[in-house]
C-alpha cells in the first residue's frame, strides 16, 4: 500500500490501512479529536435523517412544470448519484473512518503504554 494511504501513531510507527492519508497523532489529542468527530457525526446523522425523510418534495401544483420542477429537486437532492445525500453520505464515512483510526491509534499507544510499564517494572524502575 503507497505511503499516503495509512495512518500514523506519532510514536508507534504503525500504519492503519484504506485511511488515505497519513496522520501523527499525539496521545493526549485522541479523546478531544474523538470527542469532536463524534459531535460532527451525531449532527450529520440527523441532518442526513433529515434528508432521508423530509427532504423529498412532491408537486405542488399537480402540473407539468412542478411535476419536472419536484423530479430534478428529489434528483439533485436525493436521488442520483451526486446528490446532496450522497455528499452527506460520503463526509459521513469519513468521519467514521477517522474516528475508527483514531480508536486504533488510541489501542496501540495504549499497547506501547502498557508493555514500557512492563517493561520498567521488570527492570526494577517503577
Amino acid at each position: 500500500m503507497p505511503k499516503d494511504d495509512h495512518v500514523r501513531g506519532a510514536d508507534t510507527g504503525s500504519a492503519l490501512p484504506g485511511a488515505g492519508q497519513a496522520l501523527d497523532v499525539d496521545p493526549s489529542a485522541i479523546p478531544s479529536l474523538k470527542s469532536a468527530f463524534s459531535g460532527a457525526l451525531s449532527k450529520l446523522d440527523q441532518q442526513i435523517e433529515m434528508a432521508v425523510t423530509e427532504v423529498r418534495v412532491r408537486p405542488w401544483a399537480g402540473d407539468p412544470v412542478s411535476i419536472e420542477a419536484a423530479e430534478k429537486f428529489n434528483e439533485r437532492s436525493v436521488d442520483s448519484g451526486d446528490s446532496a445525500l450522497d455528499a452527506l453520505q460520503g463526509y459521513q464515512r469519513q468521519l467514521k473512518s477517522a474516528m475508527d483510526a483514531l480508536t486504533l491509534v488510541e489501542r496501540q499507544y495504549q499497547v506501547i503504554e502498557d508493555d514500557n510499564s512492563g517493561l520498567m517494572e521488570q527492570q526494577g524502575g517503577c
